[in-house]
């Protein structure tokens, strides 16, 4: 039988697997968006709800935001802060996309500048929801553990009991992380620093 502290354990190791995951994830849209800041800001121009004159602006800003909170994030520098920041980008981005679907209108999601199109679709705006739950949970309730700079407390208290193995499979696991995202990031960056390929002159235009 667990009783409530490991009840209470069990949660701060699930939510320091969600952590990592969620700061992977904007730290790799953020670095797939800088180099294609053209194709991310025809992406926002699509979605018609930012004034046309805070598009170029939006293109660098939300790039950045990801990549720099989304990198506090994974290192647990102010988690709880972090989470929150994450959280209001993950609703925002579920609030624009459900206001064009309900239009009827149907487009690349823009979500990482992928050179293949994704467009949007209600998925986009369930798994967005869901990630903005799981941040407001962390931010409400930071586990202890794998913070270099733990910052508010939270409403709620919880760590991972002491002894446990999760603290270094959660470290190996965000080396691993960040090896990954730091390679996604410059394939990203050298595909478009890439010239374009010369057309065959033995293909007629």
């Amino acid at each position: 039988m667990i009783n409530s502290s490991g009840l209470a354990g069990v949660a701060a190791a699930i939510l320091l697997v969600v952590r990592l995951v969620i700061a992977g994830t904007f730290v790799r849209a953020g670095a797939a968006k800088l180099p294609a800041r053209r194709e991310f800001r025809l992406a926002i121009e699509n979605y018609q709800i930012l004034p046309a004159r805070l598009v170029p602006a939006a293109a660098v800003i939300v790039p950045a935001i990801e990549i720099t909170v989304g990198l506090l994030f994974l290192l647990g520098v102010f988690p709880a802060e972090s989470a929150a920041v994450l959280a209001a980008l993950l609703l925002f981005f579920s609030a624009a996309i459900a206001v064009n679907l309900a239009r009827g209108r149907v487009f690349d999601c823009g979500c990482d500048a992928s050179v293949a199109p994704r467009a949007i679709s209600w998925r986009h705006v369930l798994t967005n929801t869901v990630l903005a739950v799981c941040a407001v949970a962390i931010a409400i309730a930071p586990p202890a553990g794998l913070n270099l700079i733990r910052g508010q407390a939270g409403l709620v208290s919880i760590a991972v009991p002491a002894g446990s193995a999760v603290p270094l499979v959660l470290a190996a696991a965000l080396g691993f992380v960040l090896t990954r995202l730091l390679g996604a990031a410059v394939a990203a960056r050298s595909a478009a620093l890439e010239p374009p390929a010369a057309p065959d002159p033995a293909i007629p235009s």
